[in-house]
């Protein structure tokens, strides 16, 4: 995938001006023939195929990448003219530029093996000999290489910036809620205390990160390294940020007496979608299913620590909150379609999780597979039965 127009636009116009090199000196000195005529206007075909989604179709590129291959092949076949092997350049820039790790590499091996072929098998056709590429050539093609690598990396580390920036807006989001909450449960004293905690820890942590990502974010196309280094200082103070709202959210035990579950977790779903694009479903089939303010607000919580690890690991684009019961049995769920995992392991925010539910007399689970995604199922049963 690419990020933004400026890489499409580029790869747009070097094909342009490959394609019609090649066509031209070709058809100007190989006599027209059906295949040659056919095989240039599936390669056209191919290539408008890719770009019309604009690279943002992994499986097209992967298959109309490989289609050119074989097509550049077949077309230096029957051409009688060298500057077919414009074509695998163009296969080389576009494979390097949009296919995913590590395929790209295998990609242009393949590439640069079926370039050599050709052209040794036109050498062979035109003079009966295979002759050595000229140093020059050589040169270029390495600089190509080197420089669509290094946009390539640039492209990565902006998406990576991106992405640590969502999960500081979403932190940001939750520090604010918790404060809003922290100065209508707390006494006067509590509310000082924590407000002073705030603007001491968090206030500074998140402008220093704040500062961070955009003098990284500044030096990344010009200096690589230089921003990396910025990137890993970002790491440091969001991790830090962000372990300082779980210990201020865990001081926080009581609920607002006028908290509303189904209300709460609209707002926190449509906030979410707006920041990171994941999609979320809400399914409930009560909007009062009578539950207590802490049972509503626990419950809260254990969705709330659920997207979060949704955002920061799973890599999904929908997920899916079920809230159902009645008065005696209110059952729970949560679920992703993101990379899930063989072996779970309860760190503090699953941990928390238990511990909410617990503290309300429920109980809860965690179940996910690899390649499936995370399930939670929980249940608050009055009548003092286990799920």
């Amino acid at each position: 995938m690419l990020d933004g127009g400026f890489m499409f636009k580029m790869l747009s116009g070097v094909k342009v001006v490959l394609y019609a090199l090649v066509f031209i000196r070709i058809f100007r000195e190989t006599p027209s023939s059906f295949p040659l005529v056919l095989l240039a206007l599936a390669l056209i075909a191919s290539s408008l195929w890719r770009g019309f989604y604009q690279y943002d179709r992994p499986k097209v590129n992967m298959f109309t990448l490989h289609l050119d291959l074989i097509l550049a092949f077949l077309f230096s076949l029957f051409a009688h003219n060298g500057s077919f092997d414009k074509l695998f350049l163009v296969c080389l820039i576009e494979g390097i530029a949009v296919l995913p790790k590590p395929y790209w590499i295998a990609y242009t091996i393949m590439t640069l093996a079926a370039n050599a072929g050709s052209v040794a098998l036109y050498d062979i056709r035109d003079s009966g000999l295979v002759l050595p590429p000229e140093f020059a050539q050589i040169l270029l093609i390495g600089f190509i290489i080197m420089l669509v690598i290094s946009e390539r990396m640039q492209r990565e580390q902006r998406l990576a910036y991106e992405k640590l920036s969502e999960e500081l807006r979403y932190l940001n989001l939750q520090l604010q809620e918790s404060i809003a909450w922290s100065e209508s449960l707390a006494s006067e004293a509590e509310r000082q205390r924590i407000a002073g905690e705030i603007h001491d820890s968090l206030g500074h942590d998140l402008t220093g990160l704040i500062l961070t990502l955009e003098a990284g974010k500044r030096l990344m196309s010009r200096d690589v390294e230089a921003g990396n280094t910025y990137l890993d200082k970002a790491l440091q103070v969001s991790r830090k940020a962000i372990y300082s709202v779980r210990e201020l959210v865990s001081e926080i035990k009581q609920s607002d007496p006028e908290f509303e579950l189904i209300v709460r977790l609209k707002e926190m779903i449509q906030g979410v979608q707006d920041l990171s694009g994941l999609k979320i479903v809400l399914d409930f089939t009560n909007d009062n299913p009578g539950l207590s303010v802490k049972e509503q607000f626990n419950i809260y919580r254990v969705f709330q620590e659920a997207l979060t690890n949704t955002l920061r690991h799973a890599n999904a684009d929908l997920a899916q909150i079920s809230i159902g019961g009645d008065r005696n049995l209110c059952l729970f769920s949560y679920e992703d379609n993101g990379s899930g995992t063989n072996q779970i392991k309860e760190g503090n925010g699953l941990k928390g999780m238990i511990e909410r539910i617990t503290d309300i007399g429920g109980t809860i689970k965690f179940e996910s597979e690899a390649g499936i995604g995370f399930r939670i199922a929980g249940c608050i049963d009055r009548r003092g039965k286990e799920l």
